[in-house]
């Protein structure tokens, strides 16, 4: 799978297209000019899309565009969304806007109380009026666009409202919410260029945004590019290119929540939505008799930043949506997808030992009927399974790998699903040491997936250059992309951008969660050597007995 997906990379070609300027219609009669969106196209669709900045540079002082949130901002306060919500019925009591840059762990604008509150203390009361959402009495043109766009891609369709809001200029209610929202969202993937999204080299993400990516060309070409001169068309006769709704799409899916659930439409939520991150948040969004509100969950300090958590999410979500990642994000895992050769692999990798034999996994009846119960065999099996975590090993990927290096269904019986995957809790000392070896072994076979060892991606981030070429083995291994890499000029020796730069730190902590996987589970193999010879055995192991294989802080990822 891995030559396959090798092969596939080096065929692609890549070339750039452009799409047409773009006028936008602003307030006062004037207009400007849109940079056009350039586009990497290969043979299967849209690769990256280097979006350019949707800009209105014609636009008052009074509503100059003020970064919010991770933005870093040059101009004044935007205390003129203290005004927006307190005008249409909201109230603020102890929050207001402060730009901490850097300070509160995010980097620009933000929260902080101005007193002291205590734990339960409403701070933002924001009514349904000052939310930005539709609804069945929008303009029905717009519900009908709307409708257009897939269920799951919700953000997209409250990215289309936001774009007919901007058009709108003073006319439009949330016109002081809307000209503070970035010109420019830094930080997002779906903005970077070619070469950034290949130096990800985690496909999980790096294909997810070449699939948006994918999505807004063709939304874009088949169905925004036909309105004008319709009557279908919401946006009186301006052409809303990718530009446009990508822009749009980065404001909403950074920033907007389910209010009311994910049945109904999403909402942005002014002033709200500038509180930053933590997974020790200090604030909370609860509903209220009217709308919603930020209440403090603990008590809080005056001048304290107002911090909210986005939800459990891992890095891919909070890079691929936020444009940050948390540095050890206790949510974070490395996907993989569950193949039976995936963990013959691991065995190989790793030298497992079937008596004086390499370990053979084939998949008897009583084994494929429990890896069905573990929905990893079978139709509507989620084969999608993790490392990384308290646990290290996804527990149904552990289940799986005891299961099929089980010698008899008798050892099996007896045991739950939930006690063949916990962490600690063997079959016995020999099924348990060929289990940990084989998943070392997917562990250091995901990780030599990456073109660069993690001490080599660590000091780049530290010198600000990108990495060196890996050894001769492993850069035979990645030609492909490291072909494309230097093809889009990320090569080595080359200074990060700060698009590289994150890119990079993505990677990063992938190939820690690997490591630490690896260092876990030959703790664990230590242990059962130290026990000594017990029930099914001596250990199964390559050299020398009851060692681990080495915990290889080199490579990879590969799905």
């Amino acid at each position: 799978y891995f030559a396959a997906r090798r092969a596939k990379e080096s065929a692609t070609h890549v070339k750039p297209i452009r799409c047409s300027q773009l006028q936008v219609l602003l307030e006062h009669e004037s207009t400007v000019p849109i940079n056009a969106a350039k586009l990497y196209v290969d043979k299967a669709g849209v690769a990256s899309l280097g979006l350019r900045t949707w800009q209105i540079s014609a636009k008052p002082a009074s509503q100059s565009q003020l970064p919010a949130r991770r933005s870093i901002a040059s101009g004044s306060a935007p205390t003129d969304l203290l005004q927006f919500v307190t005008s249409n019925g909201g109230s603020i009591n102890g929050a207001t806007v402060s730009n901490f840059s850097g300070k509160d762990g995010g980097s620009g604008w933000g929260l902080k109380a101005t007193e002291e509150c205590a734990a339960g203390t409403k701070l933002i009361d924001l009514p349904a009026a000052c939310q930005l959402t539709y609804s069945a009495s929008d303009d029905k043109r717009l519900l009908a666009l709307i409708d257009q766009v897939p269920s799951e891609l919700w953000g997209a369709k409250l990215a289309l409202q936001v774009v007919a809001h901007r058009l709108q200029g003073a006319d439009s209610k949330f016109s002081t919410y809307v000209s503070n929202l970035p010109v420019g969202v830094s930080g997002i993937p779906m903005f970077f260029p070619g070469d950034a999204i290949a130096a990800i080299e985690y496909p999980p993400v790096s294909e997810q945004v070449k699939k948006r990516c994918k999505w807004l060309y063709e939304f874009s070409q088949n169905n925004l590019a036909k309105l004008p001169e319709t009557p279908e068309d919401p946006f009186s006769g301006v052409k809303v290119d990718i530009n446009a709704l990508g822009w749009a799409l980065a404001c909403v899916t950074s920033r907007a929540f389910r209010v009311r659930g994910p049945s109904h439409p999403a909402a942005c939520l002014p002033l709200i939505d500038m509180a930053n991150h933590s997974f020790t948040p200090n604030a909370e969004v609860l509903p209220t008799p009217n709308g919603v509100g930020l209440f403090a969950k603990r008590k809080v300090a005056a001048d304290e930043p107002l911090l909210l958590s986005y939800g459990p999410l891992s890095n891919d979500f909070l890079f691929m949506d936020y444009g940050f990642i948390v540095p050890d994000n206790p949510h974070d895992r490395v996907q993989l997808r569950f193949d039976v050769g995936l963990l013959q692999t691991g065995a190989l990798i790793a030298n497992v030992r079937d008596g004086d034999k390499d370990v053979d996994i084939r998949v008897a009846g009583w084994q494929r009927k429990i890896l069905a119960d573990l929905q990893l065999d079978g139709p509507g099996a989620n084969l999608e399974v993790t490392l990384g975590g308290e646990q290290h090993v996804d527990p149904r990927l552990l289940a799986a790998a005891r299961v099929l290096l089980a010698k008899s269904e008798a050892e099996i019986q007896g045991r739950t699903l939930e006690r063949l995957g916990r962490w600690g809790q063997p079959l016995s000392r020999a099924n348990e040491t060929k289990a940990l070896r084989t998943l070392s072994g997917v562990a250091a076979v995901a990780l030599s997936r990456f073109t660069t060892t993690l001490d080599q991606d660590e000091e780049a981030l530290r010198t600000g250059v990108m990495p060196a070429p890996p050894a001769p083995a492993a850069a035979a291994a990645g030609s492909g992309q490291q072909v494309q890499q230097a093809a889009a000029g990320s090569g080595p020796g080359r200074p990060m951008t700060e698009e590289l730069r994150s890119s990079v730190r993505f990677r990063v902590e992938k190939k820690k969660l690997l490591s630490r996987a690896i260092q876990a589970m030959g703790v664990q193999l230590k242990q059962l050597a130290a026990a000594g010879p017990g029930e099914g055995g001596a250990a199964a192991g390559s050299g020398v007995k009851g060692q681990p294989p080495k915990a290889s802080t080199s490579k990879g990822f590969g799905k």
